[in-house]
């Protein structure tokens, strides 16, 4: 059985189209545990309604607090609310192609398979970005967003997160050690600290299938960038001081990585983060490390800034 995680704030316009493309899924072996933090827009009514009516599929999750974003909603959730060996994490603005969970449980049978099942495992897999109304973007998050996804080093993906969390399942030896940080304020978001862990301590699987529609409407959490177009090269020279604070948050990431897993780092580890966690880094350390950066527009951004 695998268990899906939903974590939910004022979803109601998207909220039915992603439950009821969970309940078409070719694969049935699964549960999904929805909570809500705190919805004004009839959410909460929407998530008791399908549960009432799928009572042996879905199920109301209550926290009994408040969470304010969803990368808090999503660690309590994987720590608290689920007990599976593997979990899948949901976005309630999605929709999932009907081959979504058979396929992810297809690659987590080979990666068990190939690495162990008590091996720190995450798989996800390309999305489709889409508008409000569904009409693609692209016909991959991966190349839209030019991420870099034919090996996963955990020193790249500190520096440039390529792990969806709407498109990623994780096991549970991934979600204990990824729950060892006791400073959650400290990580960007849930999927970019546990693709690190996973990439530095275990195994990342990349589906390059595209299993489900990444939708873009304006309230997104974090939402698709469609690196190197004009507009959005444009808006970043015109935000430079946003730019640097997203380097800030990075390094203080780091920070929080090294103090976390400081008994498990080699010296290769340590003196990576600790250049990388200085306040300016330097070009230098940059040019040193360039092989870890993909992008032309990143390893620039993080040149100057960084």
């Amino acid at each position: 059985m695998i268990e899906i995680l939903m974590a939910t704030y004022n979803g109601a316009s998207f909220l039915r189209e992603q439950l009821d493309s969970i309940l078409a899924q070719t694969d049935t072996g699964w549960h999904l545990t929805v909570s809500d933090d705190g919805s004004e827009d009839g959410t909460e009514e929407i998530i008791d309604s399908y549960a009432e009516r799928y009572p042996d599929k879905i199920i109301r999750y209550h926290a009994g607090r408040r969470f304010g974003n969803a990368r808090d909603h999503f660690l309590h959730l994987m720590k608290e609310a689920c007990t599976a060996e593997w979990m899948l994490f949901c976005d309630q603005d999605d929709v999932w192609f009907p081959n979504k969970v058979e396929t992810i449980r297809k690659a987590i049978r080979e990666a068990e398979g190939e690495y162990g099942a008590d091996k720190p495992l995450l798989v996800f897999s390309d999305q489709v970005p889409a508008d409000e109304k569904l009409k693609p973007l692209s016909d991959s998050l991966v190349r839209y967003q030019k991420l870099y996804t034919e090996r996963f080093d955990y020193r790249s993906l500190l520096m440039q997160n390529a792990v969806t969390g709407g498109a990623m399942a994780a096991n549970r030896p991934l979600v204990k050690l990824a729950g060892e940080s006791r400073k959650n304020s400290s990580m960007i978001m849930h999927d970019w600290w546990m693709a690190a862990v996973a990439a530095r301590f275990g195994r990342i699987v990349f589906i390059r299938e595209p299993l489900g529609y990444y939708r873009q409407h304006g309230g997104n959490a974090v939402g698709a960038k469609h690196l190197g177009s004009a507009g959005y090269i444009r808006n970043r020279l015109g935000s430079l001081k946003d730019v640097r604070e997203t380097i800030v948050k990075k390094k203080t990431q780091a920070v929080l990585f090294r103090a976390t897993y400081k008994e498990r780092l080699n010296d290769g580890d340590r003196k990576f983060l600790s250049g990388f966690t200085k306040r300016r880094s330097g070009v230098f350390f940059y040019l040193k490390y360039r092989k870890l950066l993909h992008g032309f527009e990143r390893k620039l951004g993080m040149m100057i800034l960084g």
